[in-house]
């Protein structure tokens, strides 16, 4: 069932303490079998992301987070989150995540804007067919019902696993903005554009750069793995929306699985 609320919102932590947040994980927040479900690691980042706004009052520019411990089962994602320099305009800041006590993800971004400034954009998408002329990505279910998976429409433009190439549309079930939040989350779907890292890799950092936000809508995720080597994948990707605008840039580095699921 599509979520009828942005479940990568955070709310006020119930300590009192100033820069402390937490995110209430619903089963939308989350991917893995059922069972054993943890937070998928780009509604974190989203999470991350929205406390620090809510915090600066600022929007972001930047932010990267490393994965540190797993999430499974869990309640509640505790952030707390503080500027740690910059100024009145950019501020630069930091971020730690936990379950239950146990540190979970760490975080650094930079938040704000210095106006005014003229806009240009030097990015533009490859020519590929439109979300119509695609077809839908129907993989095998391998999260349980009413998680991620049950949120997101995938279409697939073009996938060459010889050039580490892929291009899939993507809208959200729920006619979300495509702002910083959910574009954050489409950016940690970088494992799924390979397929020797598809199934059973894990993320070890995600780094996002916001550009501007867009209506609700399809994005265009256009991955281009960069290299394998020593256990682990190496890629970018630039998102853009229907209309041909960059919507934002994202880079990570996975560790692939030992035995691939499915």
């Amino acid at each position: 069932m599509p979520a009828g609320f942005p479940f990568w919102r955070v709310v006020p932590s119930e300590s009192g303490r100033q820069g402390a947040y937490t995110l209430p994980v619903m089963p939308p927040a989350t991917v893995g079998p059922e069972g054993a479900p943890h937070i998928m690691g780009g509604v974190a980042l989203a999470a991350i992301i929205d406390a620090m706004e809510v915090e600066s009052g600022q929007p972001v520019l930047w932010a990267n987070a490393q994965f540190l411990s797993p999430t499974q089962h869990a309640e509640e994602l505790h952030i707390e989150c503080e500027q740690c320099g910059g100024g009145q305009s950019v501020g630069q800041w930091m971020a730690n995540a936990h379950v239950n006590g146990r540190p979970t993800h760490r975080a650094s971004a930079a938040l704000g804007a210095r106006e005014p400034s003229e806009k240009e954009v030097f990015i533009r998408p490859p020519d590929l067919p439109g979300p119509d002329d695609c077809d839908p990505i129907e993989e095998e279910r391998w999260s349980a019902p009413g998680s991620l998976i049950d949120q997101c429409e995938m279409r697939l433009a073009r996938q060459e696993p010889e050039t580490g190439f892929n291009a899939i549309w993507v809208r959200n079930a729920s006619s979300f903005d495509n702002d910083s939040g959910w574009l954050a989350v489409i950016s940690d779907f970088f494992l799924g554009a390979h397929p020797k890292s598809a199934r059973g890799g894990s993320s070890l950092d995600a780094t996002f750069r916001f550009v501007q936000s867009a209506p609700a809508g399809w994005v265009l995720s256009v991955t281009q793995m960069g290299a394998i080597g020593r256990g682990v994948i190496h890629g970018q990707a630039q998102h853009f929306s229907e209309d041909g605008q960059l919507l934002a840039l994202s880079s990570q580095t996975g560790v692939l699985p030992r035995y691939p699921l499915g």
